[in-house]
């Protein structure tokens, strides 16, 4: 049995960051039920690239549920989504602020059928009357939280995150704040509202970097591969590539001295403290960098870990997925998909001794539509009709 067998997970969310949120409780065995809108679905289906007219960007966070394909605009699919979510465990969705209330499915209309719900609600800035006049994309959360101003280096100018950071976090977090109501569910029998934002997800990212700006008035700026608080810590030419090395304190640093046989710059005023290393870090990355151009990376690697210095390849993904590694920890696995036959997929990021966890491929468009009403009460006859009409798409 997997850790949410039994819980119900009716999800209105579109593109990343809400299916990453349902596809976390998905995982551990939720049943997640992905509503999507007629005629084209959720619109990350019309993102390519594409394995054979299959969205590989839908792909990537939808596995394990299934697709029931509705109207929304109409009163037939409308009456749907309600009549699920009177028994449903958990509502998630992530459109604009405002939207939910004209549908008459916001989380006062649910909760009073249903006071059992959880309701999640995921935006871009928030509600309030600033963020919610801004849509929500990933691309201006990673620049309005700060994030850009400390990615990449101060004299490039900002730069993103090269992945979906701010979506894929708040995906996280929201499925976090479910999981803490679910817990306080057990124990008063009520459920509730659970909301975050991009803006709020991707600026918790920020950490250190946001402490020092609370703290001290301190504003960071992009610092490139370079750790901004520590050094050596970065990335290194080798004489065939980089590594990345961390020298996380002073002793680590003296080990460090010792492997690259840079002795006497353990005693050395200059480096013997961290702040004389940040201080003088070009010269002190050029003399490290003569003496790492002496071997290959891989031999580098055995000689620095060794002397109990984290030290590591920097891999590109296509290396990063045939790694060693990435079979220990199953960074992938294969599953059956309905139109492609057998695909890889990410793999989960956390083990819970469920074996079986990955159960089925992402789902075409409506796959499920026709047995998810059946179980809800819809008769054949009204089934048909609502396919006729168009207002139901079956996969």
């Amino acid at each position: 049995m997997s850790t949410l067998d039994g819980l119900v997970v009716l999800d209105l969310s579109r593109y990343i960051a809400g299916p990453t949120a349902s596809m976390m409780l998905a995982d551990q065995g939720a049943e997640v039920i992905k509503v999507e809108p007629v005629p084209l679905g959720d619109p990350s289906r019309q993102s390519g690239p594409f394995d054979q007219g299959h969205s590989v960007y839908f792909m990537s966070a939808n596995r394990n549920k299934r697709s029931l394909a509705l109207d929304l605009r109409s009163s037939a699919g409308l009456a749907a989504i309600k009549k699920i979510a009177e028994t449903a465990d958990v509502f998630i969705e992530n459109f604009k602020p405002g939207t939910t209330e004209k549908m008459g499915i916001a989380s006062e209309h649910l909760l009073k059928a249903n006071p059992r719900l959880v309701y999640c609600s995921i935006t871009g800035f928030g509600d309030g009357p600033v963020g919610a006049s801004m849509a929500g994309f990933d691309q201006n959360a990673q620049g309005m939280s700060g994030l850009m101003s400390v990615n990449g280096i101060s004299e490039a100018g900002p730069m993103r995150v090269g992945v979906p950071v701010a979506d894929s976090t708040t995906g996280l977090i929201a499925s976090f704040a479910i999981l803490a109501k679910l817990h306080e569910r057990a124990r008063t029998g009520v459920g509730g509202l659970v909301s975050t934002s991009l803006m709020q997800s991707t600026n918790f990212l920020l950490t250190y970097q946001a402490q020092k700006y609370l703290s001290l008035g301190v504003v960071a700026v992009g610092e490139g591969n370079d750790h901004p608080l520590l050094f050596p810590q970065g990335t290194f030419a080798t004489r065939d590539g980089y590594l990345t090395i961390a020298s996380g304190n002073e002793r680590m640093w003296r080990q460090l001295c010792g492997a690259l046989g840079l002795h006497s710059f353990a005693e050395d005023p200059l480096y013997s403290t961290n702040e004389g290393r940040l201080t003088n870090k070009h010269e002190l990355r050029r003399l490290m960098e003569e003496k790492l151009a002496a071997r290959d990376s891989h031999e580098w690697m055995q000689v620095i870990n060794a002397a109990g210095v984290p030290c590591g390849p920097v891999l590109g993904i296509d290396e990063a997925f045939e790694h060693p590694i990435a079979e220990e920890l199953r960074l992938a696995e294969t599953v059956e998909h309905r139109d492609l036959g057998e695909i890889r997929v990410l793999g989960r990021p956390a083990m819970t001794g469920d074996e079986k966890w990955l159960r089925t491929a992402p789902p075409v468009l409506g796959q499920h539509s026709a047995e998810i009403l059946s179980e809800y009460g819809v008769s054949e006859v009204d089934l048909e009709a609502l396919i006729s009409s168009g207002s139901v798409i079956q996969g």
